[in-house]
């Protein structure tokens, strides 16, 4: 009987975990995105109120939630709706919608989802067949029910736009990031960028830019799989700056055999200031107590001759020559023809000829006397010279590339990095699509790639356009290597912490939203996983209480290994899969509990129990010879015992 009850009570609590209650998640004005370029509608987030424009496109983006779990949206307004061809539609993950009609005169309105779906966008539109003109909405409250609700409303839960869907863009999910710069070092591409993330910690309800004082680093080998370095805390390293924005990062070799990396970057609209450090993750030093130019948005290159270029400027673009400590000035400035100049200065250089990119303003850039096709507003240009110091030389190329808004992504301002990498060439640039998953609305911005056409031979650009789905690998992840945690193609509900070691990272479970709660599991996304099938062994570098779970291709799959960790030190952990994967996989690792996650990678392990490990120091664990005498990692000779199994050294 008491194996009936117990049985009975096992049953209960797994029901009640599969249906338990869940939040409601409130919708609001100021989080709806805005089609046709702000042509689309007005919001009014003070009153809760929205004015529609005729057909145009505005609508909530929603975060792949299950219809088996939320049922129904509604509505209730705080003013009667004065027209009568209102239409509510939610669109699901496959292209399906269900949609319905606001009466006239309503004050509530209510919209059942159907079954078996994953919601991804609610929208309201005015009709073709409707009163002309605009309308406005003043809402008492927009809430996603659920079926089995708490009664309590909550937000929206952080999202990613490419776990699971096979998109590259942007390169980091779950943190906002702008103004692209990169560099190459020992076969890794290093990306820098503006930490808007500072600012949105910092409440702004918009990107106003003050607060941020520090830049973020990335980099890859593959072009799809990025490793986060965490932040350059400029305002520590160079106390004497407002801001760090829009950086550029060029290097040089020393007399030494060392190389310099030489970061320069705007201090507010001031000026722009430089740091240099030996290698590309730091330590920063600051060579300067003031700017290094009048103007920002600075652009680096270095020539075929080793000199150092640097272009800046708002308004009025211009260049000088670097002098060889790369943080003084040797010639110039020149002031090259700029038409319609703004901001965004870069500088390349291809096949001896020098380059410079900027991003013009917004106006109808009349009268154009430049020759070619008039560039659109807010957009990229380029200019050629074989003579950078002689302002006549400078020729206009053309608008290589326009605004994002133009091409089906959201308006901003604009602010590209032109780089060669592993034979292909790529265009780095920012919009700020990411914000709806992140859940807000402010012009926070994420960096996204694509690929770029680049005529050598003649030194032509031509036109890119941007993409969410970006590029393709270029080499596929090895997994019998360590493999940071940092490294993904995607996230969700994961975090970082700074780790021992310049630019070292660690992930945990968390949320980047200052508004949305946290979540109860992480996962980490790798994709291009070349398995070989010869390990079925998981090891996993990990501190604190909690596990990682792998499973392969589908994030919601099965369980294949399971390594769990119970320890106030890092300890390696191992978990043994049913079989040993062979072939190209998407890794997904699933963090559970308060775990911090170091490394993973798959290891060789024997059938007579006995591990191979290649570092005597690799481990901290208690570990003793074959006599059960207790040894130190320096002591590690031939077979030894490490928690009850054994290990060879190699």
């Amino acid at each position: 009987m008491k194996r009936v009850l117990n049985l009975f009570v096992l049953l209960m609590a797994m029901t009640s975990s599969i249906f338990a209650a869940t939040n409601d998640i409130g919708l609001y004005v100021k989080d709806i995105i805005i089609g046709w370029s702000g042509g689309g509608g007005t919001k009014d987030v003070e009153h809760n109120a929205f004015s529609y424009n005729q057909y145009a496109e505005n609508y909530w983006d929603i975060h792949d939630l299950s219809t088996n779990v939320y049922d129904r949206v509604e509505f209730a307004f705080a003013q009667a709706v004065n027209y009568d061809n209102i239409n509510v539609v939610a669109t699901y993950s496959d292209g399906s919608t269900t949609e319905t009609k606001i009466n006239n005169g309503a004050t509530s309105h209510t919209v059942n989802f159907a079954s078996g779906k994953t919601l991804v966008k609610i929208a309201i539109t005015i009709g073709w067949d409707g009163p002309s003109g605009s309308t406005t909405i003043y809402f008492d409250s927009i809430v996603i029910r659920a079926k089995d609700s708490t009664g309590v409303v909550g937000t929206m839960p952080v999202g990613s736009p490419k776990l699971g869907k096979g998109m590259a863009n942007p390169l980091l999910d779950f943190h906002y990031i702008a103004d692209p710069t990169a560099i190459e070092y020992n076969g890794r591409l290093y990306v820098y960028g503006t930490n808007d993330h500072q600012q949105y910690e910092a409440g702004t309800p918009t990107n106003t830019y003050e607060a941020i004082q520090s830049l973020v680093v990335i980099s890859t080998d593959d072009m799809v799989n990025w490793t986060y370095h965490g932040l350059i805390d400029v305002k520590s390293v160079a106390p004497w700056i407002m801001a760090s924005w829009a950086p550029t990062i060029i290097s040089s070799p020393q007399a030494d055999g060392s190389t310099l990396f030489s970061l320069y970057f705007s201090n507010s609209g001031t000026g722009s200031g430089v740091i240099q450090a030996t290698s590309p993750l730091g330590p920063w030093t600051s060579p300067l107590t003031q700017n290094l130019t009048d103007g920002f948005d600075p652009g680096a290159v270095v020539d075929a001759d080793g000199d150092a270029w640097l272009a800046y400027g708002n308004g009025t673009g211009k260049i000088v020559k670097l002098g060889a400590d790369l943080h003084s000035i040797a010639a110039g400035p020149v002031l090259p023809p700029t038409p319609f100049h703004f901001e965004a200065n870069e500088l390349n250089f291809i096949n001896g000829t020098y380059v410079y990119t900027y991003n013009n303003d917004w106006s109808n850039h009349e009268p154009w006397n430049y020759g070619g096709e008039k560039p659109t507003g807010c957009s990229m240009v380029y200019f050629t010279s074989k003579t950078p110091l002689d302002a006549n030389s400078w020729t206009y190329g053309a608008n290589y590339f326009k605004n994002t808004g133009e091409n089906g992504m959201n308006y901003g301002n604009n602010h590209t990095h032109l780089h060669k990498y592993q034979g292909k060439w790529y265009l780095f640039y920012q919009a700020n699509n990411l914000e709806a998953s992140i859940g807000t609305n402010g012009g926070f911005r994420s960096i996204y790639v694509d690929e770029i056409e680049v005529d050598e031979e003649n030194v032509v650009i031509k036109e890119c356009k941007p993409t969410f789905e970006g590029v393709s690998a270029i080499k596929n992840l090895d997994p019998y290597a360590a493999q940071y945690a940092s490294t993904a193609a995607a996230t969700l509900g994961i975090v970082h912490e700074q780790a021992d070691g310049q630019g070292h990272m660690v992930a945990k479970v968390g949320t980047p939203s200052t508004i949305a709660p946290v979540p109860a599991e992480g996962i980490i996304e790798v994709r291009n996983v070349d398995f070989n099938g010869t390990s079925n062994e998981l090891k996993c570098l990990l501190k604190g209480n909690g596990s990682v779970t792998l499973r392969l291709d589908d994030k919601d799959g099965a369980d294949l290994a399971t390594v769990r960790c119970t320890a106030d030190s890092w300890q390696e952990q191992t978990a043994t899969c049913s079989t040993a994967p062979s072939g190209m996989h998407t890794v997904y690792l699933i963090l559970k509990g308060d775990v911090q996650f170091d490394t993973w990678q798959f290891v060789s392990s024997s059938t007579d129990g006995i591990g191979i490990i290649k570092d005597r120091k690799s481990t901290n664990r208690q570990s003793y010879d074959l006599l059960g005498r207790r040894i130190s990692p320096a002591d590690y000779n031939g077979i030894y015992i490490v928690d009850g199994k054994k290990y060879l050294t190699k």
